[in-house]
Protein backbone atom coordinates (compact mmCIF):
# COMPACT_ATOMS: atom_id res chain seq x y z
CA UNK A 1 0.00 0.00 0.00
CA UNK A 2 1.08 3.59 -0.57
CA UNK A 3 1.28 5.68 2.58
CA UNK A 4 4.92 6.84 2.64
CA UNK A 5 7.71 7.94 0.37
CA UNK A 6 11.42 8.66 0.39
CA UNK A 7 12.07 12.22 -0.77
CA UNK A 8 13.68 12.25 -4.25
CA UNK A 9 15.17 15.70 -3.52
CA UNK A 10 15.43 18.15 -0.65
CA UNK A 11 12.11 19.60 0.47
CA UNK A 12 12.41 23.39 0.77
CA UNK A 13 9.93 26.21 1.31
CA UNK A 14 9.45 29.40 -0.72
CA UNK A 15 12.22 31.12 1.24
CA UNK A 16 14.68 28.35 0.45
CA UNK A 17 14.53 27.01 4.00
CA UNK A 18 15.23 23.27 4.28
CA UNK A 19 12.19 21.34 5.53
CA UNK A 20 13.60 17.81 5.04
CA UNK A 21 16.59 16.33 3.25
CA UNK A 22 16.59 14.02 0.26
CA UNK A 23 16.01 10.45 1.38
CA UNK A 24 13.92 11.41 4.41
CA UNK A 25 10.88 9.14 4.70
CA UNK A 26 7.62 11.08 4.81
CA UNK A 27 5.00 8.92 6.50
CA UNK A 28 1.92 9.33 8.69
CA UNK A 29 4.17 8.79 11.70
CA UNK A 30 6.65 11.43 10.53
CA UNK A 31 3.83 13.93 9.96
CA UNK A 32 2.35 13.24 13.41
CA UNK A 33 5.76 13.51 15.07
CA UNK A 34 6.51 16.81 13.34
CA UNK A 35 3.11 18.21 14.34
CA UNK A 36 3.62 17.14 17.97
CA UNK A 37 6.94 18.98 18.40
CA UNK A 38 6.34 22.08 16.26
CA UNK A 39 5.79 25.36 18.07
CA UNK A 40 3.91 27.52 15.55
CA UNK A 41 5.23 30.97 14.77
CA UNK A 42 3.18 34.07 15.51
CA UNK A 43 0.21 34.36 13.16
CA UNK A 44 -1.27 37.28 11.30
CA UNK A 45 -4.68 37.74 9.73
CA UNK A 46 -5.08 37.40 5.99
CA UNK A 47 -6.82 40.79 6.08
CA UNK A 48 -3.45 42.42 6.78
CA UNK A 49 -1.57 40.78 3.91
CA UNK A 50 -1.24 41.52 0.17
CA UNK A 51 -3.56 38.56 -0.41
CA UNK A 52 -6.59 40.28 1.14
CA UNK A 53 -7.91 41.54 -2.20
CA UNK A 54 -7.75 38.02 -3.67
CA UNK A 55 -10.60 36.87 -1.42
CA UNK A 56 -13.08 38.79 -3.58
CA UNK A 57 -12.13 37.07 -6.85
CA UNK A 58 -14.10 33.81 -6.46
CA UNK A 59 -16.92 35.67 -4.72
CA UNK A 60 -17.37 37.77 -7.88
CA UNK A 61 -16.81 34.96 -10.38
CA UNK A 62 -19.98 34.40 -12.48
CA UNK A 63 -19.36 30.64 -12.29
CA UNK A 64 -20.08 30.72 -8.56
CA UNK A 65 -22.77 33.39 -8.50
CA UNK A 66 -25.45 31.05 -7.11
CA UNK A 67 -23.27 30.03 -4.17
CA UNK A 68 -22.99 33.47 -2.67
CA UNK A 69 -26.51 34.82 -3.09
CA UNK A 70 -28.79 35.53 -0.17
CA UNK A 71 -28.78 37.95 2.73
CA UNK A 72 -25.28 38.39 4.07
CA UNK A 73 -23.86 35.18 2.52
CA UNK A 74 -21.05 36.81 0.58
CA UNK A 75 -20.17 39.06 3.53
CA UNK A 76 -20.08 36.06 5.88
CA UNK A 77 -17.72 34.09 3.61
CA UNK A 78 -15.48 37.11 3.13
CA UNK A 79 -15.41 37.75 6.88
CA UNK A 80 -14.33 34.19 7.65
CA UNK A 81 -11.57 34.19 5.04
CA UNK A 82 -10.16 37.58 6.01
CA UNK A 83 -10.01 36.33 9.61
CA UNK A 84 -7.78 33.38 8.64
CA UNK A 85 -4.61 33.58 10.75
CA UNK A 86 -1.38 31.94 9.63
CA UNK A 87 2.37 32.36 10.03
CA UNK A 88 3.65 34.80 7.41
CA UNK A 89 5.70 32.12 5.63
CA UNK A 90 2.50 30.32 4.58
CA UNK A 91 1.02 33.48 3.14
CA UNK A 92 4.32 33.81 1.28
CA UNK A 93 3.75 30.36 -0.26
CA UNK A 94 0.44 31.59 -1.69
CA UNK A 95 2.05 34.84 -2.83
CA UNK A 96 4.82 32.89 -4.56
CA UNK A 97 2.21 30.90 -6.48
CA UNK A 98 0.45 34.13 -7.47
CA UNK A 99 3.71 35.75 -8.56
CA UNK A 100 4.51 33.02 -11.10
CA UNK A 101 0.92 32.77 -12.35
CA UNK A 102 0.45 29.27 -10.96
CA UNK A 103 -3.09 27.87 -11.12
CA UNK A 104 -2.56 26.81 -7.50
CA UNK A 105 -3.20 30.36 -6.33
CA UNK A 106 -6.62 30.68 -7.94
CA UNK A 107 -7.48 27.12 -6.93
CA UNK A 108 -6.62 27.85 -3.29
CA UNK A 109 -8.93 30.86 -3.04
CA UNK A 110 -11.79 29.25 -4.97
CA UNK A 111 -11.62 26.12 -2.82
CA UNK A 112 -11.57 28.19 0.35
CA UNK A 113 -14.57 30.31 -0.70
CA UNK A 114 -16.63 27.28 -1.75
CA UNK A 115 -15.68 25.26 1.34
CA UNK A 116 -16.51 28.09 3.74
CA UNK A 117 -19.86 28.60 1.99
CA UNK A 118 -20.66 24.91 2.43
CA UNK A 119 -19.51 24.88 6.06
CA UNK A 120 -21.64 27.93 6.86
CA UNK A 121 -24.67 25.89 5.75
CA UNK A 122 -23.69 23.07 8.09
CA UNK A 123 -22.18 24.90 11.06
CA UNK A 124 -23.09 28.57 10.89
CA UNK A 125 -20.32 30.93 11.94
CA UNK A 126 -18.96 28.43 14.45
CA UNK A 127 -15.76 28.83 16.41
CA UNK A 128 -12.88 27.36 14.44
CA UNK A 129 -14.39 28.08 11.04
CA UNK A 130 -11.47 30.34 10.09
CA UNK A 131 -9.06 27.45 10.80
CA UNK A 132 -11.03 25.35 8.31
CA UNK A 133 -10.83 28.26 5.87
CA UNK A 134 -7.06 28.19 6.36
CA UNK A 135 -7.07 24.44 5.74
CA UNK A 136 -8.93 24.96 2.46
CA UNK A 137 -6.48 27.67 1.38
CA UNK A 138 -3.48 25.44 2.05
CA UNK A 139 -4.79 21.97 1.19
CA UNK A 140 -2.83 21.77 -2.08
CA UNK A 141 0.44 23.30 -0.87
CA UNK A 142 2.17 19.98 -1.58
CA UNK A 143 1.82 20.71 -5.30
CA UNK A 144 4.29 23.57 -4.79
CA UNK A 145 6.96 20.90 -4.30
CA UNK A 146 6.43 19.26 -7.70
CA UNK A 147 7.98 20.25 -11.05
CA UNK A 148 6.00 23.21 -12.43
CA UNK A 149 5.54 21.41 -15.76
CA UNK A 150 3.14 19.00 -14.05
CA UNK A 151 0.75 21.88 -13.34
CA UNK A 152 0.54 22.74 -17.04
CA UNK A 153 0.73 19.26 -18.48
CA UNK A 154 -1.42 18.68 -21.58
CA UNK A 155 -0.27 15.14 -22.35
CA UNK A 156 -1.18 11.82 -20.83
CA UNK A 157 0.70 11.39 -17.58
CA UNK A 158 3.56 8.94 -17.53
CA UNK A 159 3.60 6.45 -14.68
CA UNK A 160 6.46 8.33 -13.05
CA UNK A 161 4.64 11.68 -13.30
CA UNK A 162 1.45 10.15 -11.92
CA UNK A 163 3.38 8.86 -8.92
CA UNK A 164 4.97 12.28 -8.37
CA UNK A 165 1.53 13.89 -8.29
CA UNK A 166 0.20 11.19 -5.96
CA UNK A 167 2.94 12.12 -3.49
CA UNK A 168 1.78 15.71 -3.01
CA UNK A 169 -0.63 15.08 -0.10
CA UNK A 170 2.21 13.63 1.96
CA UNK A 171 4.56 16.46 0.98
CA UNK A 172 1.98 19.08 1.89
CA UNK A 173 1.01 17.37 5.12
CA UNK A 174 4.60 17.19 6.32
CA UNK A 175 5.41 20.75 5.23
CA UNK A 176 2.41 22.16 7.10
CA UNK A 177 3.05 20.02 10.18
CA UNK A 178 6.51 21.59 10.52
CA UNK A 179 5.00 25.09 10.46
CA UNK A 180 1.57 24.77 12.09
CA UNK A 181 1.87 21.79 14.39
CA UNK A 182 -1.50 20.15 14.95
CA UNK A 183 -3.93 22.00 12.70
CA UNK A 184 -6.82 21.10 10.35
CA UNK A 185 -4.65 22.23 7.41
CA UNK A 186 -2.30 19.30 8.02
CA UNK A 187 -5.22 16.86 7.87
CA UNK A 188 -6.67 18.53 4.77
CA UNK A 189 -3.35 18.44 2.93
CA UNK A 190 -2.81 14.76 3.70
CA UNK A 191 -6.34 13.52 3.01
CA UNK A 192 -8.05 15.67 0.35
CA UNK A 193 -7.51 12.94 -2.29
CA UNK A 194 -8.62 10.09 -0.03
CA UNK A 195 -11.86 9.73 -2.04
CA UNK A 196 -13.68 7.49 0.45
CA UNK A 197 -10.71 5.13 0.56
CA UNK A 198 -10.37 4.81 -3.23
CA UNK A 199 -7.80 7.58 -3.68
CA UNK A 200 -4.34 8.28 -2.26
CA UNK A 201 -2.49 7.98 0.04
CA UNK A 202 -3.82 5.13 2.18
CA UNK A 203 -5.12 6.37 5.55
CA UNK A 204 -5.64 4.38 8.73
CA UNK A 205 -9.06 6.03 9.01
CA UNK A 206 -11.09 8.53 7.06
CA UNK A 207 -10.81 12.26 7.71
CA UNK A 208 -13.39 14.30 9.66
CA UNK A 209 -16.49 15.42 7.79
CA UNK A 210 -15.24 19.02 7.68
CA UNK A 211 -12.19 17.86 5.73
CA UNK A 212 -14.41 15.87 3.37
CA UNK A 213 -16.20 19.17 2.68
CA UNK A 214 -12.86 20.74 1.72
CA UNK A 215 -12.09 17.78 -0.56
CA UNK A 216 -15.42 18.19 -2.39
CA UNK A 217 -14.91 21.96 -2.62
CA UNK A 218 -11.45 21.36 -4.09
CA UNK A 219 -12.81 18.96 -6.70
CA UNK A 220 -15.59 21.38 -7.61
CA UNK A 221 -13.13 24.28 -7.96
CA UNK A 222 -10.83 22.18 -10.15
CA UNK A 223 -13.72 21.16 -12.41
CA UNK A 224 -14.99 24.71 -12.85
CA UNK A 225 -11.65 26.35 -13.61
CA UNK A 226 -9.55 26.17 -16.80
CA UNK A 227 -7.02 23.36 -16.99
CA UNK A 228 -4.38 22.65 -19.62
CA UNK A 229 -5.73 19.14 -20.29
CA UNK A 230 -9.28 20.37 -21.10
CA UNK A 231 -10.74 22.53 -23.84
CA UNK A 232 -12.57 24.55 -21.18
CA UNK A 233 -14.15 24.33 -17.75
CA UNK A 234 -17.36 22.75 -16.51
CA UNK A 235 -20.11 25.14 -15.49
CA UNK A 236 -21.38 24.88 -11.92
CA UNK A 237 -24.12 22.42 -12.88
CA UNK A 238 -21.68 20.31 -14.88
CA UNK A 239 -19.24 20.22 -11.97
CA UNK A 240 -22.04 19.09 -9.68
CA UNK A 241 -23.03 16.41 -12.18
CA UNK A 242 -19.53 14.94 -11.98
CA UNK A 243 -19.50 15.00 -8.18
CA UNK A 244 -22.98 13.49 -7.88
CA UNK A 245 -21.81 10.66 -10.11
CA UNK A 246 -18.65 10.27 -8.01
CA UNK A 247 -20.73 10.14 -4.82
CA UNK A 248 -22.86 7.40 -6.39
CA UNK A 249 -19.69 5.39 -7.01
CA UNK A 250 -18.47 6.03 -3.44
CA UNK A 251 -15.59 8.15 -4.69
CA UNK A 252 -16.80 11.39 -3.08
CA UNK A 253 -18.50 11.97 0.25
CA UNK A 254 -22.23 12.07 -0.48
CA UNK A 255 -23.12 14.30 2.48
CA UNK A 256 -20.56 16.88 1.38
CA UNK A 257 -21.86 16.81 -2.19
CA UNK A 258 -25.36 17.42 -0.78
CA UNK A 259 -24.01 20.48 1.06
CA UNK A 260 -22.62 21.79 -2.24
CA UNK A 261 -25.91 21.26 -4.07
CA UNK A 262 -27.78 22.83 -1.15
CA UNK A 263 -25.55 25.94 -1.29
CA UNK A 264 -25.95 26.23 -5.06
CA UNK A 265 -29.74 26.12 -4.61
CA UNK A 266 -29.60 29.08 -2.26
CA UNK A 267 -29.10 27.31 1.06
CA UNK A 268 -32.79 26.92 1.83
CA UNK A 269 -34.08 24.00 3.86
CA UNK A 270 -32.18 21.11 5.37
CA UNK A 271 -29.27 19.87 3.20
CA UNK A 272 -29.89 16.33 4.45
CA UNK A 273 -33.16 16.35 2.51
CA UNK A 274 -31.40 16.88 -0.83
CA UNK A 275 -32.09 14.10 -3.31
CA UNK A 276 -29.84 13.64 -6.32
CA UNK A 277 -31.57 13.53 -9.68
CA UNK A 278 -30.61 11.29 -12.57
CA UNK A 279 -30.41 13.89 -15.32
CA UNK A 280 -26.96 15.25 -16.16
CA UNK A 281 -27.52 18.40 -18.17
CA UNK A 282 -24.68 20.67 -17.05
CA UNK A 283 -22.04 21.93 -19.49
CA UNK A 284 -18.95 19.76 -19.91
CA UNK A 285 -15.89 20.63 -22.02
CA UNK A 286 -15.65 18.95 -25.43
CA UNK A 287 -12.08 17.81 -24.83
CA UNK A 288 -11.12 16.47 -21.44
CA UNK A 289 -7.84 14.63 -21.11
CA UNK A 290 -7.99 14.35 -17.34
CA UNK A 291 -6.76 11.13 -15.82
CA UNK A 292 -6.78 10.28 -12.16
CA UNK A 293 -3.15 9.87 -11.05
CA UNK A 294 -2.51 6.28 -10.09
CA UNK A 295 -0.85 5.95 -6.73
CA UNK A 296 1.95 3.40 -6.61
CA UNK A 297 0.95 -0.07 -5.53
CA UNK A 298 3.56 0.05 -2.81
CA UNK A 299 5.46 2.67 -0.90
CA UNK A 300 7.93 4.89 -2.72
CA UNK A 301 11.04 3.91 -0.75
Amino acid sequence: MFDRLSLPEDLVDCRGFLIARRGFVVSPEAIDEAAAVTVPEARQALAGTPLAADVAEPLSDPTYVHLFQGDGVRDAVERVLLAVRLPSVLFEELLAARRVGSPLHRHAFATAAVAVRMLLSALGEAKGLSDLGAAALLHDVGMRHLPSRLLRNEERLSRADGERIAAHPLLGGYHLATVLGRHPAVVAARSHHWRCGQGYPVLAKGPPRSIEVIAVASAFAALTQPRSYRSGAYDARGGCDVLVEEAGRNRADGSSVKLLVHALRGGRGDPRNIRFGHERDGHAPERNGYQQPSAPQRNML
